[in-house]
């Protein structure tokens, strides 16, 4: 009996990584008969910044993202990169007819979600081979990762240096599929910065919903360089700092000072700015919240 087709059969690593950008920083527009997939890619989130290299960063990010071009057009794709506005640079897609690659590419994107607000990472990538995850894991952190020497995890310590994979604060189930991958590829998280009361403003000392930003995922560059980045300016930074933390960091043998801090109740966890799957729970630590999620 011959074997049976799966998605995940034809998936190739330049279309993993075309997800991963989707998935960080993507949102279908249809105007008549023509859809539109814009990828966007912000100056402010896409600092890099190391000690040796400094970057005129719109410039820089101009530069490598003619390679990424090519690399949809070599997949059939009818795109274009456009200076949207002053802030940011955006890679579109445009298909004049519902044909079958935008078909395609919206059923692995599950149908239904439209942007970057609820998409969430196909199954196919998850039954698909390391190299496959890591090209959609490059494509997600080139539009959605900071790596910058400001980002240690504890204030003056130059050899601790981490980068952040960030998730739209609407988008819950995003952090648990991408927690479930960097499992996968062996690349622990150091901790994650969930935009959620109990973290953000635990004892209420800012403004009402302060707390509902963006997730931010922090890993250790030296336990994320093995992803890298197709951006060369970023690529660059992230090995600088990867060099300079300590070979240990993240590998479970390093020195830890545990956290076990129970935090306050808070009048806040009943926000609507919560999806009610979250509304009136409370967690202590950030790996309660993400096993919750996990759980869904």
């Amino acid at each position: 009996m011959g074997k049976s087709n799966k998605i995940s059969d034809f998936m190739n690593e330049d279309i993993a990584y075309l997800l991963g950008l989707v998935i960080g920083k993507g949102a279908f527009v249809k105007e008549g008969q023509t859809w539109r997939l814009i990828i966007t890619f912000p100056y402010k989130s896409l600092v890099a910044e190391g000690y040796k290299n400094n970057y005129d960063k719109p410039l820089e990010l101009s530069h490598s993202l003619d390679a990424v071009v090519n690399r949809i057009r070599s997949c059939g794709f009818d795109v274009s990169k456009e200076n949207t506005n002053k802030n940011d640079v955006a890679l579109i897609i445009t298909w004049h007819k519902n044909d079958l690659s935008l078909q395609m590419l919206k059923y692995l994107l599950n149908g239904e979600s439209t942007d970057f607000h609820s998409f969430r990472i196909p199954k196919t990538i998850f039954d698909s081979d390391k190299e496959i995850q890591k090209e959609f894991l490059r494509g997600y952190f080139d539009t959605t990762g900071h790596v910058r020497k400001s980002n240690y995890a504890y204030a003056g310590k130059d050899d601790q240096h981490r980068v952040y994979l960030e998730v739209d604060q609407r988008n819950w189930l995003l952090v648990a599929d991408l927690a479930k991958l960097l499992k996968n590829l062996k690349v622990p998280i150091q901790t994650i910065d969930f935009g959620h009361p109990n973290f953000r403003d635990p004892e209420l000392k800012k403004a009402k919903g302060f707390w509902a930003k963006e997730h931010q995922l922090k890993i250790f560059a030296n336990q994320f360089v093995s992803v890298g980045s197709y951006l060369k300016y970023k690529n660059e930074v992230l090995k600088e700092l990867a060099d300079k933390n300590k070979s240990d960091l993240g590998s479970g043998h390093e020195k830890v000072v545990p956290r076990t801090k129970v935090k306050p109740k808070n009048p806040e966890e009943n926000s609507d700015k919560l999806p009610p799957f979250l509304r009136g729970k409370h967690f202590n630590n950030w790996r309660e919240l993400l096993d919750f999620l996990i759980s869904i």
